[in-house]
């Protein structure tokens, strides 16, 4: 599970400090590896080590692929701010080649305890969105509250997906107390992505609360059995261009201060 090469260890340490579950220890000989059936694979060490002289998971360390340089603050900050809910969509379809590429990017967005169990299904295709649309649409029928949304379907609108040409799911069993933040982690940080890729999406709402209540629902978008929809975006390029920042209320925080050193 974990080797580290004593040709290029220099004895830093650095693996010693970032694992979480303390497995190195640096011994006067050398770094040793104690309880290492308690790795949970998070790679820290792989990637602090100096000289790639740690092996984990049978991954040479000369594959790992090299950090690129970060976006600066200022790029990063344009970003977040430009990010909008898109709720307007040209007909064309989302290039598969770009999706994959997107949710493959996605993969390294942070899980509780690593567990990387988060996968995601796509819906794609008018007909497909519509017949999941309508079962959504058959369930909030038995909420007065819902009953425009209701007329607005039944008329031919398309108040569920917005007339999005795809749509994409994050999915965990729902078993592990953090399934939904992993599953929200992954869903914002695609979200964020897709305008650096020509692409735009919107929370999916409603799809994600009928998911939770109902199985017929389930069922409907093709949900793997012992997966939960958790999170979800509806996905297209969008037909609207936005060229200010809207105002947003001020921040609100409390800050909790100790003694300093």
């Amino acid at each position: 599970m974990i080797r580290i090469d004593d040709t290029r260890c220099v004895r830093c340490g650095l693996c010693a400090r970032v694992c979480p579950l303390h497995c190195f220890h640096v011994e006067s000989d050398g770094i040793s590896i104690h309880h290492e059936e308690y790795c949970m694979h998070c790679g820290h060490c792989a990637a602090a080590c100096p000289s790639a002289a740690i092996w984990l998971d049978d991954t040479d360390p000369d594959t790992l692929e090299p950090l690129s340089p970060l976006p600066d603050t200022t790029s990063l900050t344009a970003l977040i701010k430009a990010r909008r809910s898109i709720r307007d969509f040209k007909q064309e379809s989302v290039p598969e080649n770009v999706l994959l590429q997107a949710l493959d990017t996605v993969r390294y967005a942070p899980t509780g305890k690593n567990l990387e169990n988060v996968s995601w299904l796509v819906l794609e295709g008018r007909d497909t969105l519509r017949r999941v649309a309508d079962c959504v649409i058959d369930l909030f029928r038995q909420d007065k509250r819902l009953a425009a949304l209701v007329r607005s379907h039944e008329r031919g609108a398309d108040p569920i997906f917005r007339g999005a040409p795809c749509a994409v799911f994050a999915c965990a069993s729902g078993e592990y107390d953090l399934d939904m933040v992993n599953c929200s982690i992954a869903v914002s940080a695609l979200d964020l992505l897709l305008p650096t890729m020509g692409l735009g999406g919107c929370w999916a709402g409603y799809v994600m609360r009928a998911a939770a209540l109902d199985e017929n629902v389930r069922k409907a978008m093709g949900t793997e059995e012992g997966l939960r929809p958790l999170a979800g975006l509806m996905v297209g390029i969008p037909a609207v261009s936005y060229r200010r920042v809207p105002a947003r209320r001020p921040l609100r925080v409390i800050m909790v201060k100790g003694e300093t050193a």
